[in-house]
């Protein structure tokens, strides 16, 4: 195997655990704005409605912005913990199928998590890094050698 692929490799590994701190540091310190714009949106519901219709219609809207920030907050957490894993599976040689899923999903951050994200799997492509993954098939090369 190329010395030069594997270290790319590792490289996309390690870009990839950074990526995932960074934006999980991030998330850290912007999670708090997020409470406090919640907090905000639950005190616009919940003020008393003056007419039955208008408070069926609080009620619906309350439960959609609801389901909406908790899907939104799950996502927010996902993705810092995607490109760690992705990044530690890469490094390990571990899981192709999560690790090329992984990079896929990080293409969702425009411009740089695509532009990691496509180099990934690139590098994910190449036969001769796909026998890195499979235990059986780097064995079978090394026999045939």
């Amino acid at each position: 195997m190329n010395e030069q692929k594997q270290t790319r490799l590792k490289r996309a590994g390690k870009l990839l655990i950074l990526w995932g701190v960074l934006h999980l540091t991030l998330l850290l310190a912007v999670y708090p704005m997020i409470s406090a714009i919640n907090e905000g949106m639950q005190q616009i519901i919940e003020r008393p409605a003056q007419k039955q219709a208008t408070e069926q219609v609080s009620a619906r809207f309350r439960s959609i912005m609801q389901t909406a920030v908790t899907l939104v907050e799950i996502c927010l957490w996902a993705y810092p913990v995607i490109c760690l894993l992705t990044g530690v599976s890469i490094l390990q040689a571990r899981h192709l199928t999560g690790c090329v899923v992984g990079a896929a999903l990080v293409c969702v951050s425009v411009p740089l998590g695509t532009i990691l994200g496509i180099w990934t799997l690139i590098l994910l492509r190449d036969s001769e890094i796909r026998t890195l993954f499979d235990p059986q098939m780097s064995a079978q090369n090394l026999s045939d050698a």
